[in-house]
This record gives C-alpha cells, structure tokens and sequence, in this order.
C-alpha cells in the first residue's frame, strides 16, 4: 500500500487559504484606497491650501468619526496580508533556493506590513488623538507633517515589498510555482516598487506607480484559488487509490 506524503493533502487547501487571504487583502486596498479617496477620508495635504482644508476637515465630528471607520478598516489589510505572504512563501518550495526565498519573504513582508501600519497611524491616527485626548488642540502644520510622513514610511515599505516579489518571481521561473508570464510580470513590477522612492515627492505619480503591485497581488491570488481548485478532485482520487 503507497501512502500519499501529506504535505501533498494540504498543498491545495493552503493554496486556497493563500488565494483567498490575497483577495480579502485587495478588497481592504480598495475599500482603504479608491473608496476612501471617493469619499474625502482626508484633504490632499499636497495640494496647495491644505493647510487651511485639513484644520476645517478636521473641525467636523462627522469627518473625524468617518476616518476611525478607516482607520478600522485599514487593519483588515494586516489580517489578510499575513495569510496571503505567510502562502507565498510555499510557492517556489520546488527551487534549490527555497529556504532563502522563504526568508526573504519572510523578513520582507514583515518589514511591508510594519511600514502600512505606521504608516496607516500616521494618516488616520489624528482623528484617534482627537477623539481620546480632550486637551489636545490641533495644529495644522503638524497634522501636514504628519500627512507628508504618510508617503515616506510607504515607500520603505514598498522597496522591501519588491525585494519580495522579484525573489519569488526569479524563483518561479527557475522552479516554477508561478505561470511564467505572471513570473515575468511579477520581476518588473518588483523591479517598479523597489524604485518608487524615487517618486516620492511626486504624491500623485507615487499612487499611481503603486497599481501594478496592486494587479500582481491579485493575479496570483486568483491564480492560487484556481490551482487549489484544480488539485481538490486530483488529490481525492490519489486519496482514494492510496486507501485502497
């Protein structure tokens, strides 16, 4: 009697896991991103007269109340990236350099995820200071410097998010784990994201430079649902003759 090894069992339910951590992780980009810029969750602080757009924002409850329902919200992006990157480092298990590829995603992601949540404190953190510190009086200047850090800590992350992505891309086309056009897809866009810094007094252009990390993100996370499907019957069947 042959016995099915059982990290084969789990390969497809993590593979879901993974897929479906990665889309509830884009949901929470686009309900934090597009949807919050829709609804004016703050003033652009680099537009001119932000200054003066900030203090009157602020000044109404409803506003602040709106941007702690972000603020909340945002913490859905640490819930589902933690599952979706601690899948993404089985990925390229088949690559002679799988224990390092496993390590950079490892120590990437994290350092990615650390630079969100800071990053998330310093733009929606002013209405949390508001409502839980009553003698506190806003300055303007200092909630701009504060916006202005928001896309300092961001792009940190990104870079460490490109390593990332380049080291499983490279590994996938090695060993694969990836289709090789998302492969190639994934070394420009990590490629893109380590040189974002560049951008990043240019806000408007570094938001935008953003999207195809976005895209890659969601690609492999339909492309993970797909293949776990795929392998559930296959995996039953081997299951079934290995019983027998």
């Amino acid at each position: 009697m042959s016995t099915l090894p059982e990290h084969r069992l789990l390969d497809g339910t993590a593979r879901r896991l993974t897929g479906w951590c990665g889309i509830g992780m884009v949901g929470a980009i686009l309900v934090n991103g597009p949807l919050s810029v829709a609804l004016q969750r703050m003033p652009s602080y680099w537009e001119a007269g932000a200054g003066g757009k900030l203090a009157t924002y602020l000044e109404d409850g409803t506003n602040v109340d709106q941007m702690l329902v972000f603020f909340a919200l945002s913490n859905l992006i640490f819930v589902f990236g933690i599952g979706f990157f601690a899948g993404l480092r089985r990925v390229s298990d088949q690559s002679n350099v799988s224990d390092w590829v496993s390590g950079v995603v490892s120590v990437g992601s994290a350092v990615f995820l650390a630079a969100g949540l800071v990053s998330e404190t310093l733009s929606t953190g002013i209405a949390v200071v508001l409502r839980s510190t009553p003698d506190y009086n806003l300055d303007a200047n200092s909630a701009l410097l504060m916006q202005g850090l928001w896309s300092t800590v961001i792009a940190q992350g990104q870079v460490a998010l490109g390593i990332v992505i380049v080291a499983v891309s490279v590994a996938s086309l090695r060993a694969g784990g990836l289709p090789k056009w998302l492969a190639w897809a994934g070394v420009a866009v990590g490629i893109v994201s380590i040189l974002r810094p560049v951008l990043v007094t240019q806000i408007p252009l570094f938001i935008v430079s953003f999207q195809p990390v976005f895209f890659w993100i969601a690609a492999v996370s339909v492309v993970l649902l797909g293949a776990g499907t795929r392998r559930r019957p296959t995996e039953r069947r081997r299951s079934a003759t290995a019983i027998a």
